[in-house]
């Protein structure tokens, strides 16, 4: 995972794969979100960052990747990077598990689409259908009225907390 300036992570990705070769990094990607936002009175589905300033690079040879990393003429720091030894620490199989079974995949970016919840009597929250089926356990709370959930991800060792967007599709009486 490398750190850029945020709002330039779909040049960084560009940048990466045109001038690395594949062999080094395997993929590279930035993460986006869907969500509804209301404005002027109505629902609008909206895109934004899910990790500002943050691309996630595949690599088999980290040390090849920073080298090459380092030739660019962009700013990007190496995450997770110990100076002394050179070794670069992973994502954690469990976050990048995660990661992978939330987001479409799709050149250079990857999405996390809207799930779908339903609220049961005594405001029970179940999570239908959508990325984050299966995995209310990293759900901190639902914001209903802003149709969002705060989930919390461990990336190399912090946590970092993203909302993402919900849709309500049934709200039992009572």
């Amino acid at each position: 995972m490398i750190q850029v300036y945020t709002g330039t992570e779909k040049k960084a990705v560009e940048t990466i794969k045109k001038n690395i070769p594949q062999e080094i990094v395997q993929d590279c990607f930035f993460v986006i979100k869907r969500r509804k936002k209301k404005y002027q009175g109505t629902w609008h589905l909206i895109e934004e960052n899910c990790f500002p300033g943050y691309v996630f690079i595949e690599t088999d040879d980290p040390q090849k990747m920073a080298s090459s990393l380092a030739s660019l003429r962009m700013y990007a720091r190496l995450l997770g990077l110990n100076k002394e030894t050179f070794y670069v620490q992973p994502i954690d199989k469990q976050e990048r598990f995660f990661i992978d079974s939330i987001t479409n995949r799709a050149p250079d970016v990857r999405a996390i689409e809207l799930s779908k919840i339903e609220i049961k009597e005594g405001q029970t929250v179940e999570i239908v259908s959508g990325p984050l089926k299966g995995f209310l356990g990293k759900v901190q709370k639902f914001d209903l009225h802003r149709r969002k959930a705060i989930v919390e991800v461990n990336l190399l060792g912090t946590l970092v907390r993203t909302d993402l967007g919900i849709e309500i599709i049934n709200k039992a009486e009572g």
